[in-house]
């Protein structure tokens, strides 16, 4: 049985990178695609990014338990001095499903912001993202020289909130069942057997 699964997803999100790998596990069992959707959770912040110690008073405890988080996944994750605007990154994520280089780039974002402490905010740090997954950069350009990608997000967060998902990651599976949150691969499979049944 395949696997249709939409997954809401934001590159600041640490519950979505870990969710994100137990997908990645879970396609050596079953017949998965992914159609990730971004879902921008802080949109309040400027479009080059805040300081993480400006946006988070307590931001030193925030990566502690970030950090303790990773860790129990097998993760190091990075001091984060900086809270992206990932409109941006998500733009082209969308991009990035229409030429096949989804799964890539989304990967790379993720790590570039958990483990690399990147901006990724900041187009000429997407452009090298997409560039080493072979996005070009007049491709990155074109994607904000047009309103497409990011009334795509606007239209992500509207059916979120019509369907009362107001939280990533969360996953609509096959259209039946809304799993919310990174939960266990043991959980997932539970899932898919159920959907088989």
């Amino acid at each position: 049985m395949k696997y249709e699964i939409s997954m809401f997803s934001d590159f600041q999100c640490p519950y979505c990178y870990i969710a994100k790998g137990t997908m990645d596990s879970l396609k050596k069992e079953y017949d998965i695609e992914i159609n990730f959707r971004g879902y921008e959770i802080h949109s309040d912040i400027p479009e080059n990014g805040i300081p993480s110690k400006d946006y988070f008073p307590n931001a030193k405890q925030k990566n502690i338990q970030l950090q303790e988080f990773g860790r129990q996944f097998g993760y190091e994750f990075a001091d984060i001095t900086t809270m992206p605007n990932s409109n941006k990154a998500l733009q082209v994520a969308e991009y990035a499903k229409e030429v096949n280089k989804s799964d890539a780039f989304n990967t790379l974002m993720y790590e570039a912001f958990f483990f690399k402490d990147i901006n990724i905010s900041l187009v000429p740090e997407i452009k090298k993202m997409a560039l080493s997954v072979g996005i070009s950069e007049v491709e990155v350009d074109q994607v904000f020289a047009t309103n497409k990608y990011k009334e795509i997000l606007e239209s992500n967060k509207i059916f979120c909130r019509d369907n009362n998902i107001s939280s990533v990651p969360t996953f609509i599976i096959n259209n039946k069942i809304i799993v919310v949150g990174a939960q266990s691969a043991e959980n997932f499979r539970k899932v898919f057997e159920e959907l088989k049944a």
